[in-house]
């Protein structure tokens, strides 16, 4: 099963949230951001970002915020040791000799 190797970006101009000082915000599906703020909040609706195509790349720049599609960046995973290859965590103690 893969994973999702993108998140969507929503910069205010300004904090949404009263007592908040945070302008950035990750959600995973376009729909999720309406989940935390109203339309008015965002500058548009749902529908809007879906036909400027924001799911395909096109970042959306409204008086009131940015959307862009941000990819994660992850470290190469090395294979992991298979059963029987796994040595004792001595390693793990040397430090606190």
């Amino acid at each position: 099963m893969g994973t999702k190797d993108w998140f969507y970006r929503v910069e205010f101009k300004e904090p949404p949230i009263e007592g908040d000082e945070r302008t950035a915000f990750n959600f995973s599906s376009l729909a999720a951001i309406y989940e935390q703020f109203a339309p008015e909040q965002v500058g548009c609706k749902v529908s809007r970002l879906w036909n400027i195509g924001v799911s395909d790349g096109v970042p959306y720049k409204g008086r009131k915020c940015t959307i862009t599609v941000e990819h994660i960046r992850r470290k190469k995973q090395s294979k992991a040791p298979t059963t029987g290859d796994n040595q004792t965590d001595n390693k793990l103690h040397d430090c606190e000799k």
